[in-house]
């Protein structure tokens, strides 16, 4: 089954991981691409420290512009910096990305606190959909859900779908879940409240696709419904942006 991947991590990662480099550059990724029969992926980049991002999201800009047919470009920001807004309008206006990577956790930031606001409201105007890592603390599905609510038009995906990702699925209709990390029993939870609004996602380098594809193969829902996990839902929701 051909997959499209909303979760890959691409170029060179700052020093925050003590015992693995995930650092992964186009070609090496590509080739990975063939080998498990992934036709296109989301692509943003790695955790770095301080000013970074901009420098990985030329990166990113430029390896699309290479392979077009194979990548979507999102930026990443530090939305507590300065620049953020100046960086957002140039993710956007300049480099042609598609959407926006935040990380709440590693970026050390509340995504509902008022300071970043007037940040939102500008990705709102850009229409930048948000792929937000999810967990605990300020990664929780409950605050993101709050810029899901003020922004209903605006794509919010929830990345390592869990219990918490499953009710804020459920609770508003512009989240999405994606798979990365998962279990099995929330793919079926999920799919029975949308199957429509499920992305696979691998997390490479971090996570290994055989591992992210054996999770949503050992789910027990209809050979329909992963062909949408894997494939269907990914392409609905990235042609109608490029029609926009």
């Amino acid at each position: 089954m051909k997959i499209c991947d909303a979760h890959v991590h691409l170029g060179k990662s700052g020093p925050w991981q003590p015992y693995i480099n995930p650092t992964i550059y186009v070609d090496e990724l590509l080739r990975l691409f063939d080998k498990y029969d992934v036709e296109k992926a989301v692509v943003f980049p790695n955790p770095n420290v301080c000013d970074k991002y901009p420098e990985m999201n030329n990166y990113i800009a430029e390896s699309v512009k290479k392979y077009p047919k194979r990548l979507i470009g999102f930026g990443r920001i530090d939305p507590r910096r300065d620049d953020a807004i100046k960086e957002l309008n140039r993710i956007k206006n300049r480099l042609g990305l598609t959407g926006l990577k935040l990380h709440p956790f590693v970026e050390c930031f509340r995504p509902d606190h008022p300071f970043f606001a007037k940040f939102f409201k500008q990705v709102n105007k850009l229409e930048l959909p948000v792929l937000f890592h999810s967990g605990d603390g300020f990664s929780s599905p409950g605050l993101i859900l709050k810029i899901a609510k003020k922004y209903p038009k605006l794509p919010i995906i929830l990345a390592h779908l869990r219990e918490p990702a499953v009710s804020a699925l459920k609770e508003c209709e512009n989240i999405y879940v994606e798979t990365s990390g998962t279990l099995p029993d929330f793919i079926e939870l999920s799919a029975d409240i949308d199957e429509d609004r499920i992305l696979f996602g691998s997390d490479v380098p971090y996570y290994r696709y055989l591992v992210q594809i054996a999770i949503v193969e050992s789910a027990e829902i209809s050979q329909k419904t992963k062909r949408k996990i894997f494939y269907d839902n990914f392409q609905k929701m990235f042609n109608q942006r490029k029609a926009k």
